[in-house]
C-alpha cells in the first residue's frame, strides 16, 4: 500500500514504535510501504532508488513476512511460511545483490519424497517414490510403478521447460496495450515490436505445440497428468505442484498454469532444479537495510 506525500505516523507516531533507521521518524514520506514482508522490503528498496522519501510500517518486532526465519522449536529455527524461492526474478536478485548481502542458494535434491501408505501398496511392491535431478535415477524410480510413465517422464519435463523458455521472459515486461497498438502507425508499430522482441521469441517457442500450450494453460491438472501418465503415485506427487501457494485444487481449471509457475526458477544461479531452499540468517539479505546501501536506503518502523 503506497501513500504519496503521506502523514505516515500520525500524532501517536512514537508509541509502541521503534525505528531501524538513523534518527526519528519524519511527517512526512513521499512513500510509505503497509506491511515489510519481503514483497514490501522490495517495492520499498526500489522507491527509495528512485529517488523517493520512503518508509516501511511494519507491526511485528522483525521485517521479512513469510520469508522470517525465527526460532520455533527451542533450539532450531524454520522459514515461518516460505520455504523455496523459485519464483524471485533474477532482475531482484541481481539489483538487490543478495547473494553479496548473504543469501545462499541451495539445490533441492532430491526434491520430492511419496511414501505410500502400507494399505495401498501391492505385495512387494515399492514403499515410495523419490524423485530428484538426475534423469536415469528418476526413470529407475517412476519404472517402479509404470515403464512407460518412467520414459515419458523426461518428455513431460522437457515440454514443460520450453514452455518456460517462452513464458519466464514475460513476467518482466509489462503486456502491450492492444488498443493503442491497433491504432499505431506502421512505424509505431515496427518500433514497438522491436521493444517486445521478447513476444516474438516466446511465439517462435510456442507456436509449434500452440494446442498443448492452451490446454495447459486453460484445464485442470489433472487432465494434463491422466494424458501423460498413468501411475497414481507419480500423478499424485506432481499434481501437488499445482497447488501449492495457490488455494485451488488439481481439478480446478487453470491450475495446469501453476505448474509452470513452480519451474519458472532463475536458471543460472539453480540450473534446472524446480525449487530451491534458501538459507540465510535472519534479516541479512533485508533490501531496505542498511547493509543494502545508501541508494536503497528507506526507514524502517516497527511495533515493540
Amino acid at each position: 500500500m503506497l501513500l504519496k506525500r503521506a502523514s505516515a505516523l500520525g500524532p501517536h507516531r512514537r508509541v509502541g514504535c521503534r525505528w531501524l533507521s538513523s534518527g526519528s521518524p519524519r511527517d512526512e514520506y513521499d512513500a510509505v510501504v503497509v506491511g515489510g514482508g519481503h514483497n514490501g522490503l522490495v517495492a520499498a528498496a526500489y522507491l527509495a532508488n528512485a529517488g523517493l522519501n520512503t518508509a516501511v510500517l511494519e507491526r511485528r518486532h522483525i521485517v521479512g513476512g513469510a520469508a522470517v526465519t525465527e526460532e520455533i522449536v527451542a533450539g532450531y529455527k524454520f522459514s515461518r511460511a516460505s520455504y523455496v524461492l523459485s519464483l524471485l526474478r533474477p532482475q531482484i536478485f541481481q539489483d538487490l545483490e543478495l547473494k553479496k548481502h548473504g543469501l545462499k542458494v541451495h539445490l533441492r535434491d532430491p526434491s520430492s519424497y511419496t511414501p505410500i501408505r502400507s494399505d495401498l501398496r501391492q505385495k512387494d511392491g515399492p514403499r515410495s517414490l523419490t524423485l530428484g535431478m538426475c534423469g536415469k535415477n528418476n526413470e529407475s524410480e517412476i519404472g517402479k510403478f509404470s515403464e512407460a510413465d518412467g520414459k515419458n517422464y523426461a518428455v513431460y519435463e522437457q515440454e514443460l521447460e520450453n514452455f518456460v523458455k517462452a513464458v519466464d521472459p514475460l513476467l518482466d515486461y509489462a503486456a502491450i496495450d492492444l488498443k493503442s497498438f491497433s491504432k499505431a502507425s506502421i512505424f509505431e508499430k515496427i518500433s514497438l515490436l522491436k521493444q517486445n522482441i521478447h513476444l516474438i521469441k516466446a511465439g517462435r517457442i510456442v507456436g509449434p505445440v500452440a494446442a498443448n500450450f492452451y490446454e495447459l494453460m486453460t484445464a485442470p491438472t489433472t487432465k494434463i497428468l491422466d494424458k501423460w501418465f498413468e501411475s497414481e503415485p507419480l500423478k499424485a506427487t506432481l499434481a501437488t505442484d499445482s497447488c501449492i501457494g495457490a488455494m485451488i485444487s488439481p481439478d480446478t481449471p487453470g491450475s495446469g498454469y501453476v505448474l509452470l509457475g513452480q519451474r519458472s526458477t532463475h536458471k543460472k544461479r539453480c540450473r534446472r532444479s524446480r525449487r530451491t531452499a534458501k538459507v540465510a540468517p535472519t534479516g541479512s539479505f533485508s533490501p531496505t537495510g542498511r547493509r543494502s546501501g545508501p541508494s536503497w536506503y528507506s526507514q524502517m518502523l516497527l511495533r515493540r
